[in-house]
């Protein structure tokens, strides 16, 4: 059975697929005699031409199959020729793939590797004499974005924005010109004060001016994908003799033109662009995709008081990890905000729910599995804290009786409970003090950075996150809590006894990879 994940704001669900599971496509062989390659309209007809003949060839050579070569107009003619069958092979941005899994009926093959690996981050940029230190400095001032339909460009500094509670309407102005050499140039001569563009593209501005304020999370390349009709047996012929050009003494001179710096491929997998379904839904742009249900499917709830897109990399290989161990399908679902966890943990919609210590406090159903103490970061060992600003005249707790606080949740133990303890030790009634809800921490400092609620209850872990973004020094900490362990992971009633206790072993002997 499979049922359609419509991404409504109520939860955020990525599927880390098993290597192990059966290929779906079609396995009859295929009778063609040639391929037509549809690409992406990155540059102009001519110059994709060009820069796309080496790999043609080489192709051609070792396939014994024509390959035609197309550029489509628009980004969005790509998902129409590929649904029509008038595509065999595509190459694709990121964003673009996810949409055109859904209902496009392709498999992905590789993706590009640019001076040695298959990742790529967006950088923002200002002036190099520019007064802007921080993301929060970008508040009212001018921006332009580049090819703004491409992840490293559009996407991704999005993403940087909504971390904080950042948009457009933050901004005094903001401009689309449709190319990154354009939005480079443009801060350069002084007409915007900062561009957000892949690193690769930014590098050689860098010594012409410009300057780095923040780098986003990493996401996959662009990459090849095939129509699922070619077959299983066509579809691997392809995908060996693209990662055979690895092999080669001089990969650049087939594949160099695609991007400056493309150096060879990496074996494509769906699950590799998870994190961009993340964040197409973070931003708005309805990643969905038809997910598997069935008894080999197993759901971890997870509590969302972090930003979503930084949980799922922090959770992700831990996800990934007990999937490969217990050979079961495990899923990773993010709700909207910690009022939608709580019900979902009352209610028992999942098989394990991964938190704060005190979720079994709310619901004596489940039975803690394991706890993640060890684990490092957000979800580790860490204090909670009370914050203000530092210009403000509220320099101890006992000052914050009528004030506005802001907090994620009544039950998260790192923002608000323990916090609570400090409050009465120091005299300070709970019922005096206005609360103000917000969906994570991050959400919650940025709110007090500019001066909308008076104090805060977050945890120092999170706060160290936001470094690149805020300046720090306008941050005062007047209380901290005792050590906070880690998450734990705990299971619904009923739930599988020989599952439960593999779980506990494999996390038990789980070792996450150095940062």
């Amino acid at each position: 059975m499979r049922t359609k994940l419509l991404y409504t704001g109520l939860v955020i669900l990525v599927i880390i697929p098993v290597l192990f599971f059966p290929s779906i496509a079609n396995t009859s062989p295929s009778t063609r005699n040639q391929l037509t390659m549809l690409l992406i309209p990155m540059r102009s007809p001519s110059t994709m031409f060009r820069d796309f003949l080496p790999l043609k060839r080489y192709i051609e050579e070792r396939l014994n199959m024509k390959i035609t070569i197309k550029v489509a107009r628009k980004s969005s003619d790509v998902i129409k020729k590929l649904k029509n069958g008038d595509a065999d092979v595509a190459y694709l941005c990121p964003t673009l793939y996810c949409e055109a899994f859904r209902s496009a009926g392709i498999e992905p093959l590789v993706k590009i590797r640019v001076n040695g690996t298959s990742y790529y981050r967006s950088v923002l940029l200002v002036r190099r004499d520019s007064a802007i230190k921080k993301t929060s400095d970008l508040i009212n001032k001018t921006f332009v974005y580049g090819r703004y339909a491409c992840p490293g460009s559009g996407l991704l500094p999005r993403i940087i924005f909504k971390r904080i509670g950042m948009s457009d309407d933050d901004l005094f102005d903001v401009v689309k010109l449709g190319s990154d050499e354009s939005a480079l140039t443009a801060v350069m001569a002084r007409m915007f004060d900062a561009t957000a563009v892949p690193e690769m593209a930014a590098r050689p501005y860098l010594k012409k001016g410009l300057r780095v304020i923040r780098y986003s999370n990493p996401i996959p390349q662009y990459l090849f994908v095939a129509s699922s009709s070619l077959g299983d047996g066509l579809m691997k012929k392809l995908r060996d003799i693209m990662l055979s050009i690895n092999n080669l003494e001089d990969p650049a001179a087939v594949v160099g033109g695609i991007e400056k710096g493309t150096d060879g491929f990496d074996i494509a997998r769906n699950s590799d662009y998870g994190i961009v379904r993340v964040l197409m839904d973070i931003a708005g742009e309805n990643a969905g995709e038809e997910i598997a249900t069935g008894e080999n499917v197993i759901r971890v709830v997870v509590e969302p008081v972090y930003f979503g897109p930084d949980l799922f990399v922090t959770l992700t290989p831990l996800i990934e990890y007990l999937s490969k161990r217990t050979k079961r399908n495990f899923q990773l679902v993010i709700p909207e905000n910690a009022d939608t966890f709580t019900r979902l943990v009352k209610k028992g919609k999942a098989d394990f729910f991964y938190g704060n210590g005190d979720i079994a406090s709310r619901n004596r159903s489940l039975n803690l599995v394991a706890n993640t103490t060890g684990l490092t970061g957000i979800t580790g060992r860490r204090r909670g804290i009370i914050i203000t600003r530092s210009d403000s005249n509220i320099k101890s707790i006992k000052k914050l009786a009528g004030k506005k606080i802001g907090i994620t949740s009544f039950y998260a133990d790192d923002g608000y409970p323990l916090q609570l303890q400090n409050l009465k030790k120091a005299g300070v009634s709970p019922g005096s003090v206005d609360y103000v809800k917000f969906s994570t921490y991050e959400k919650v400092i940025m709110n007090l950075y500019r001066g909308e609620i008076d104090a805060g209850f977050v945890n120092d872990e999170v706060l160290n996150t936001l470094r690149e973004d805020i300046d720090l020094k306008r941050i005062r900490i007047i209380s901290r809590t005792p050590p906070v362990k880690g998450w734990g992971l705990f299971s619904k009633r009923g739930l599988n006894d020989g599952l439960v206790k593999d779980t506990s072993r494999f996390i038990k002997e789980y070792e996450p990879s150095p940062e």
